[in-house]
């Protein structure tokens, strides 16, 4: 079971901790002390900031000039030398970096892959090779989060255009060629409002047993970022859907009180999102769900440097958050999972053996660390009257012959279990499996094609 797959910014990777110490390290101490106000006032922070890096190749920008552009733009900003400690005020810093590699350096290749939309190899090498670089970091107070942001987006865009910039945005950590920055910066706003889908940037990556998806980019709208933890891997589509209907209501105006929050599609205003909604839900959804949060949570090694809130998903009727997640998921997005009635012919066995002879090489990937990948393995559950129900279970310990799993499927005729339920199969009766690859690909379920070939 899962929600429709949609367009929204989901970076699966393992890399997020990659990010360089670079020379403007006082923005560190700055959102320390943001988060210390944070907590003073209600978790609500008085001002926020956005970092914007030029590299500028062979190109140097003149700091007389772009403060005399910034004054144009913002005619009441105080140009500061170093980070305030209230935001109270617009400010502007700027600087220009001439020893770009080692006070403000970009990103190596293997980060490149992931958050330079668009690059061809010789602009990643231009990147990494500019000797030019410029730093303007905006604090502005909460009352201006949209207009200040947008002013400074429209006109970073006029700076960039028709040139071989690139723009860094060290809110999101990504990388934008000056077209990029136009689609999803300038022109990613309706009536004053920011469109979600295009300003946030979502990371996912495996923890352990489990993956987390967490955004990056609220911070300079002065709302907290949101992170989903302990989730399945194969939730990651549907954690990173609800993670940005999140960020998109809130941007809309939506309160989070009590620490929750009524999540309703149909709520949402902004047109270029209402119309991805059909796309990422059944006719059985609700569109409507209730979420929990826990406001409290530390900073893990590369998030953002911002508030964090945690979609809480215990539920004391529930077996356990996985089992709740999934019943989240449902109520929000729908559910396409339809049973099949077959007998097991000689065709669908033959291939079925053949999924088991690569058991072995599968257990040995999974111990090894599957990173970016995903495994699911089609088990046999007792149902109520002594047959047998097939379901996929993503694994999450393989020990010996023992593995144990999240059930992936709602049994039709098992009371009492539940998608999201942790089970134990053994692997004597694996009958296939799924093996999800980080490059979007699969291998295996070829008894699904039989299975739909001769099944009802």
């Amino acid at each position: 079971m899962c929600s429709k797959k949609v367009s929204l910014t989901v970076i699966y990777v393992i890399i997020h901790t990659l990010f360089p110490m670079k020379r403007f390290c006082f923005l560190l101490f700055l959102l320390n002390s943001l988060l210390t106000i944070a907590q003073n006032n209600g978790l609500k922070t008085e001002g926020a900031l956005s970092e914007i890096g030029f590299y500028t190749m062979n190109t140097k920008l003149d700091e007389a000039a772009i403060e005399k552009e910034l004054k144009a733009v913002f005619p009441d900003a105080v140009f500061v030398d170093e980070s305030p400690e209230t935001i109270d005020k617009t400010m502007i810093y700027i600087e220009a970096i001439t020893e770009v590699e080692e006070d403000y350096p970009a990103h190596d290749m293997e980060y490149l892959e992931y958050f330079a939309e668009g690059f061809s190899e010789a602009q990643k090498s231009n990147l990494s090779d500019s000797n030019n670089a410029f730093i303007i970091v905006l604090y502005y107070e909460n009352k201006n989060v949209f207009t200040h942001t947008k002013k400074l987006f429209d006109w970073v865009y006029k700076k960039v255009k028709n040139t071989d910039f690139v723009v860094y945005d060290g809110e999101v950590r990504e990388y934008f060629l000056p077209e990029i920055w136009k689609r999803d910066r300038v022109d990613a706003w309706e009536n004053g409002i920011p469109n979600a889908m295009r300003q946030l940037t979502l990371h996912s990556y495996r923890e352990y047993e489990y993956c987390r998806s967490i955004t990056f980019g609220m911070q300079r709208f002065g709302l907290p970022d949101f992170v989903i933890s302990n989730s399945p891997c194969s939730n990651v589509t549907s954690a990173s859907q609800l993670l940005t209907i999140i960020g998109q209501l809130l941007l809309e105006g939506k309160q989070i009180e009590k620490n929750s929050l009524e999540v309703d599609l149909d709520a949402i205003e902004n047109s270029e999102f209402k119309k991805v909604i059909p796309g990422i839900v059944y006719e059985n959804a609700s569109k409507k769900a209730t979420i929990n949060f826990n406001t409290s949570v530390p900073l893990e090694e590369g998030d953002p440097l911002n508030i964090i809130y945690q979609v809480n998903f215990k539920n004391k009727n529930y077996e356990n958050t996985q089992v709740y997640e999934s019943e989240v998921y449902k109520k929000i997005f729908g559910l396409e999972d339809a049973v099949t009635y077959i007998s097991h012919n000689e065709e669908i066995m033959a291939a079925s053996l053949l999924a088991k002879a690569k058991l072995p090489e599968l257990k040995i990937l999974f111990n090894d660390g599957l990173d970016q990948a995903t495994l699911l393995l089609k088990a046999p559950f007792t149902t109520d009257d002594g047959g047998n129900e097939w379901m996929w279970i993503e694994v999450t310990r393989w020990v010996s012959l023992e593995i144990v799993g999240i059930l992936q499927n709602d049994p039709y005729h098992i009371k009492g279990l539940k998608s999201g339920a942790k089970v134990t199969v053994q692997q004597e009766d694996i009958f296939d499996y799924i093996l999800y690859k980080a490059d979007g690909t699969q291998e295996g379920n070829e008894t699904g094609k039989l299975i739909e070939k001769y099944g009802n």
